[in-house]
């Protein structure tokens, strides 16, 4: 019975498995050069109000800045907290910038996070949190369960 308990115990919790933040800035009037030069960062994506997407099919109906990290494993290496910590110490520490993005354009970090059993968890340290207050950033949580077999999902 032991047994039963601990494969329970190790599929129904522990740590996030992956992980993907981004920093997103938009408003109808956002001059995506105008992001770049304040913040002295490449965005990994950009467009202004009126850009159509790569196909050609939608138009933009408003300007947009973002820097991603693209997908990281939390499985081997840094863990999600450590990553995030990573990913707000990037960002440049410029108050004055931060102020006319903030009052300018709505600004959000998004975390989106796999997992391959459901009840998993990570913190926020609270380093990361007085970092984003400071850059006026709120933060945007999408989680998914990645399960790889139907015993994950059956805790």
């Amino acid at each position: 019975m032991a047994n039963q308990e601990d494969k329970l115990t190790y599929l129904c919790g522990g740590e996030i498995d992956a992980g993907e933040f981004s920093l997103s800035i938009w408003s109808e009037a956002l001059d995506p050069a105008e992001i770049t030069q304040l913040l002295g960062v490449k965005p990994t994506e950009q467009y202004r109000r009126g850009d159509f997407n790569s196909t050609g099919e939608v138009q933009f109906k408003h300007g947009s800045w973002e820097l991603s990290t693209g997908r990281l494993d939390f499985r081997n290496g840094k863990s999600c907290e450590e990553s995030f910590d990573s990913f707000v110490r990037s960002l440049p520490d410029l108050p004055e910038a931060w102020n006319r993005i903030a009052a300018e354009n709505t600004a959000r970090v998004t975390m989106v996070l796999w997992m391959r059993t459901w009840n998993r968890e990570f913190d926020l340290s609270s380093f990361a949190l007085g970092e984003l207050a400071k850059r006026h950033l709120s933060v945007h949580i999408d989680a998914y369960l990645e399960a790889d077999d139907k015993e994950s999902t059956n805790c």
